[in-house]
């Protein structure tokens, strides 16, 4: 084999693995899934680099309190030295005319470490208060992110579940109706049903086989949907581990977990975020206000100097001249064009705003508690009619068999009787998930979603 196929024939292999690797099926139930999303949705990967960043603003505004050090060299060349101008009189000569001097050496170098700490300024310490209020609510946001993300990932599950039960009701109607064609297919060959009797039963079946393959493409769809939740990439083969979700169906009990609660409105995400923006403004008022005060900072030097006529600055028979100093200064603002004076009354009116949005907040969540909460139990009584529903169409599908194979009923009306227990079936399915997701909507609006899920534990 020639270099040259073999190549090709790596390429080909690494080709065919990596498809392989790439298609590989991951199968995960929702706590899972939920796990996965945590760590790839985008929406709270946002939030948390954001977080990440606030804390990096604070580690920069605390930075500006600590002490620097610099290192410094200037070198300057003096192509003309600098003249000073001394007065006549020096030269002991009343009324003599000014004398032009120059001083210095034409090439000159300093050599220095400065030091300098900041010991008082009420501008640094409010800058960083407000920045730590930045980083809380930066916090509060990646938690209310997490709680969107279940929500939405738990309605996007719930509806994918709804479809693979439609699935399971319509895979045992079919297997139904084909144990009833081949009884029907018995007696149209001994003469005691008509042809159109299977006629009948063929069409069914064939509308079901329809029905099945648009259930199946539901559910390719519903999955794409939960990949695109959870961050997944859309080439990847996801199947979603529904095993036990049939027992949700059949051990469904609709009692109403909630009744007697109440809503702590200050217990909700939404308002917690608000409450951190007024004391954000508090600090932002108090950051503007401190810009006219005094900034006290300690600095010293550490010097040697080098004076040369020629460029000999490194000889080590030539002398370097130490200069060393320490000082205090204080920096006192006094005029500054009234523009801290508008920076004032603009965070005012932040504050104002902040005001009305949290009353509105309030108002709103309270609206949105008590449509969650009617929702909730009209779905649950729902489920109780659909129920009762499905058992009253179930007994009438029975008694419409019997009467047909004992020649008293017509295939019409067993097959009528059969579609009406199918609808009651899907019926209920989704009256029981249209309740599940209004009990996350509820827990949502009442803010213990999180509290209560964990992120590990959430309802099923």
């Amino acid at each position: 084999m020639t270099a040259k196929r073999l190549n090709l024939t790596i390429s080909l292999l690494m080709f065919i693995c990596f498809q392989s690797l790439s298609q590989e099926k991951h199968k995960m139930n929702i706590n899972q899934l939920l796990k996965f999303a945590t760590e790839n949705n985008y929406e709270l990967r946002e939030a948390k680099f954001n977080q990440i960043q606030s804390e990096l603003t604070i580690k920069e505004t605390r930075a500006n309190g600590l002490p620097k050090i610099d290192g410094e060299m200037d070198y300057k060349n003096y192509l003309s030295l600098p003249t000073m101008i001394l007065p006549g009189e020096l030269t002991g000569v009343a009324g003599a005319p000014d004398i032009e001097a120059q001083f210095g050496t034409k090439h000159n170098l300093d050599a220095s470490i400065q030091y300098s700490q900041l010991l008082f300024s009420l501008k640094y310490i409010n800058a960083l208060k407000t920045t730590k209020k930045v980083n809380e609510i930066r916090q509060l946001e990646v938690d209310k992110s997490e709680e969107e993300l279940i929500q939405l990932l738990y309605s996007e599950y719930y509806n994918l579940l709804a479809i693979y039960k439609n699935l399971d009701i319509i895979e045992s109607n079919m297997e139904s109706l084909q144990l009833n064609r081949d009884n029907v297919a018995a007696l149209v060959d001994g003469g005691l049903a008509l042809q159109t009797d299977l006629d009948k039963i063929d069409v069914n079946y064939a509308n079901l086989e329809a029905s099945r393959e648009n259930v199946l493409s539901g559910i390719d769809i519903q999955t794409n949907n939960l990949k695109y939740v959870i961050g997944m990439a859309p080439d990847t083969k996801l199947e979603v581990d529904t095993a036990g979700f049939s027992q949700q169906f059949a051990n469904a009990r609709f009692i109403d977990k909630y009744n007697g609660d109440s809503l702590d409105i200050n217990n909700l995400i939404e308002v917690s975020i608000l409450n951190k923006n007024l004391e954000l403004n508090e600090s932002q008022i108090k950051l503007a206000k401190s810009e006219p005060t005094p900034t006290v900072a300690f600095y010293g030097s550490y010097m040697y100097q080098a004076q040369r006529d020629e460029f000999n600055l490194f000889n080590p028979d030539e002398s370097w001249f130490k200069v060393n100093l320490i000082g205090v200064k204080a920096t006192i603002p006094i005029f500054a064009g009234l523009g801290n004076r508008a920076k004032i009354s603009n965070a005012k009116i932040d504050r104002e705003i902040t005001l009305d949005r949290l009353a509105k907040a309030k108002q709103g969540l309270s609206l949105q508690y008590q449509n969650a909460m009617m929702t909730y139990r009209t779905s649950m009584k729902n489920c109780r009619i659909q129920s009762d529903n499905v058992e009253l169409s179930a007994r009438v599908k029975k008694q419409e068999e019997i009467k047909y194979k004992e020649g008293i009923g017509t295939l019409t009306d067993y097959l009528i009787s059969e579609s009406d227990y199918r609808n009651a079936q899907i019926n209920f399915v989704q009256n029981f998930l249209n309740m599940k997701k209004a009990e996350i909507d509820l827990l949502k609006a009442k803010g213990l979603l999180k509290s209560f899920a964990g992120l590990n534990q959430l309802p099923e």
